[in-house]
């Protein structure tokens, strides 16, 4: 696993420079803002809020602005781009299709529900991560409704086509609730709900970066973890059982930990679009078909992407006083780019 193959670069190597990466453009990102706060000032305290250092030995209106404003909101930038773009990784390989992405089986559709009756019953203003997990257990309700009706229809096992063709009508179902539910709430709530459905880290506290930290760090582990049994998978079904991998069984354990995993983001940012579909993309023509080594890679990659699109949104923001939701801003980014990719892959299918 940390030998060249294929002369790719090893994971170990991926990580180091990734984990590198990723650490400047957090401390670049914690550096934009109204107020100008020098890289030492940043460092230090970074290093108190994570307790290395005492927290009165650092300016404490510098610590305030970093460690309760700046800080939680590029590191939930950067669990949410590296989950999605992992999740979108696994996705793309169960489905051999580089088109698919995280929120494939319904998880943004169930999340908008669950986050819309959040704000229906005024249970967001109450209580800060009521609407957080509403959507959670909205975007769990689908993806859950979506594997039943696929083992259903199967004989206990999943099919790549039923699962698809449920998530779309499991979906459409979702929407059609929320719009019927839209035509319900007062003005005020329609406006909330659409704002939130652009996708954005604005006022992201500690308490987010908590709520998925333990969902989209473990699931991210267990994906690696199995990550090579998606290669073998992609042999064939038959070749797969004959190498001592249960291709169905994997398929379904991977799909439930990427979907609890972009359920665990989404409830918190809101949908965020094309990170979980371009970045992966991008790191298999640069580390190779390997899923473990594309995890990693995806990883790093996905949450420097969504932590530069937020750095981007708070830089705009500082002419004219408006914050875009970073959802546009990856949006103008990945549209391109997936049309792009559909005309480049006319007529192919998909080899990992």
């Amino acid at each position: 696993m940390g030998s060249k193959q294929n002369g790719r670069l090893p994971i170990s190597i991926i990580a180091i420079i990734g984990g590198l990466s990723l650490i400047i453009t957090i401390v670049l990102s914690v550096q934009v803002g109204s107020t100008r706060i020098s890289i030492p000032d940043i460092i230090r305290s970074i290093l108190a809020a994570i307790g290395v250092i005492p927290v009165d030995s650092v300016d404490p209106s510098i610590y305030m602005v970093i460690n309760g404003v700046r800080l939680p909101r590029v590191l939930c930038g950067v669990l949410a781009g590296g989950g999605l773009a992992v999740s979108g990784t696994i996705m793309q390989g169960v489905f051999r299709n580089p088109l698919a992405d995280p929120g494939l089986l319904g998880v943004s559709a169930g999340a908008s529900f669950g986050a819309l009756i959040s704000m229906s019953f005024g249970m967001a203003a109450s209580f800060i991560l009521y609407l957080p997990t509403m959507a959670f257990i909205g975007a769990l309700l689908a993806v859950l409704i979506i594997i039943g009706i696929s083992f259903a229809t199967h004989g206990g096992r999943v099919s790549s086509v039923s699962l698809i063709m449920s998530g779309m009508a499991v979906s459409a179902l979702f929407s059609a609730l929320t719009s019927l539910l839209l035509t319900l709430v007062n003005e005020y709530q329609v406006n909330n709900y659409i704002f939130w459905t652009m996708g954005g880290l604005t006022n992201r506290r500690w308490e987010h970066v908590m709520t998925m930290l333990v969902p989209v760090i473990g699931c991210t582990i267990a994906l690696f973890l199995l990550a090579g049994r998606l290669d073998v998978m992609l042999l064939g079904d038959e070749q797969a059982h004959a190498l001592g991998v249960r291709s169905s069984r994997n398929r379904i354990l991977m799909i439930v930990l990427a979907s609890l995993c972009t359920a665990s983001i989404v409830s918190v940012t809101g949908p965020i679009g094309f990170v979980g579909l371009i970045i992966p993309h991008i790191f298999r023509m640069i580390v190779g078909p390997s899923h473990r080594r594309l995890c990693v890679a995806s990883f790093f990659g996905g949450g420097m992407f969504l932590t530069i699109c937020d750095t981007l949104v708070r830089f705009i923001s500082g002419f004219n006083g408006r914050e875009l939701s970073v959802g546009i801003i990856t949006a103008l980014i990945g549209s391109p780019y997936f049309i792009f990719l559909l005309i480049k892959r006319r007529g192919k299918t998909f080899t990992a």
